[in-house]
């Protein structure tokens, strides 16, 4: 049976991954993309041949749908840009994917905003006449 890998490693090349891809689309990438991109994670196996890379995109669902495409179709640019600038044995095969974490924590922090806000009218003010 073979060696699935040491774990540290490939939390190490993940990270590498996400910093080396937020540098090219920051610096290299000639296509346009709306709204405010964000590499939130990249998730690969051990054999480090393939890659997850989450992206989260601030604004319109259609800036979002349009940047992950353009992303998508020029993945293999990137993929380039990565073997450029990593040596590893094998360049992984991006696929990009829509990050939802901020959304969700937004929707969270509203909806605790709300309960507190219902609370907060709920309980009887303090007032100084008890002295």
């Amino acid at each position: 049976m073979k060696n699935t890998g040491d774990g540290r490693r490939v939390a190490r090349v993940e990270t590498e991954v996400q910093k080396t891809i937020a540098q090219y689309l920051i610096s290299g990438f000639r296509h346009p993309m709306k709204g405010l991109v964000t590499v939130s994670k990249v998730l690969m196996p051990a054999d480090l041949r393939t890659a997850k890379v989450y992206i989260s995109v601030l604004g319109s669902d259609e800036q979002r749908e349009q940047t992950l495409s353009t992303l998508q179709d020029n993945a293999s640019e990137v993929q380039r840009f990565i073997g450029q600038q990593l040596k590893m044995r094998y360049c992984p095969k991006l696929t990009f994917f829509p990050d939802h974490t901020t959304e969700q924590i937004l929707k969270i922090e509203k909806i605790l905003g709300e309960i507190k806000g219902n609370i907060d009218s709920k309980l009887p003010a303090e007032s100084s006449e008890e002295e």
